[in-house]
């Protein structure tokens, strides 16, 4: 007797992922195989290709939200069939930031520590901007980052020995293959004036020091 099984099941991912299915069938090497989604033959289109000896093998490209449902892989041979499913739901898998870090003034030498998480489908990978310019990981940063189980994605840019120039504004930018999602905050580090010959200072000469 024929017996089919078809993998993943119950698969939950976001748009524009690249799937594959793979329909296993054991008994006689004398069958042939239809895929149906939602019970409607499935047609080969610039999204979804049928491959394998056997067409056993189901791959989409670029999934979109429309390709969720219930698909199906029907093995025949002689008059019997055997068939089994499996439900794949797609979903905006845009990221999105749930957890960052404030602004906040520190003091020169003061170590301090940001953190930017986001989600997304699939997991978005994060980097960091100051003042608009990449900050690179070198003596003065410290940069890590790392997926939970969850599909969490957690950065961290810690600074261990700030100086004026270290301040700014401060942004994490989280992407994917579905898109991107950003957040800023300014971090001012505080400077100090040094003032020169006091007496011969005039009104026109006092200076503000950046803060």
């Amino acid at each position: 007797p024929l017996r089919v099984t078809l993998s993943p099941k119950n698969l939950k991912t976001g748009i524009s992922s690249t799937l594959f299915f793979t329909c296993t069938v054991e008994g006689s090497p004398e069958y042939t195989i239809t895929w149906y989604r939602n019970t409607e033959p499935i047609v080969p289109d610039q999204h979804i290709s049928i491959q394998g000896q056997h067409n056993d093998t189901l791959q989409i490209t670029a999934a979109q939200k429309f390709h969720s449902g219930a698909y199906q892989c029907f093995a025949s041979r002689k008059g019997h069939t055997a068939q089994d499913f499996s439900i794949i739901l797609l979903e905006d898998g845009t990221p999105r930031i749930v957890s960052s870090f404030s602004e906040r003034v520190v003091n020169p030498g003061e170590p301090f520590s940001l953190m930017c998480a986001a989600k997304g489908a699939p997991p978005p990978s994060i980097t960091w901007t100051l003042d608009d310019e990449p900050v690179v990981r070198d003596s003065t940063y410290k940069t890590s980052q790392y997926t939970l189980s969850d599909g969490l994605t957690v950065s961290h840019v810690n600074v261990s020995s700030p100086l004026i120039r270290d301040g700014g504004v401060y942004r994490c930018v989280a992407r994917n293959s579905a898109g991107s999602a950003e957040y800023q905050a300014r971090i001012n580090v505080r400077g100090a004036c040094l003032l020169f010959n006091i007496n011969a200072l005039t009104p026109d000469s006092i200076q503000t020091c950046r803060a």
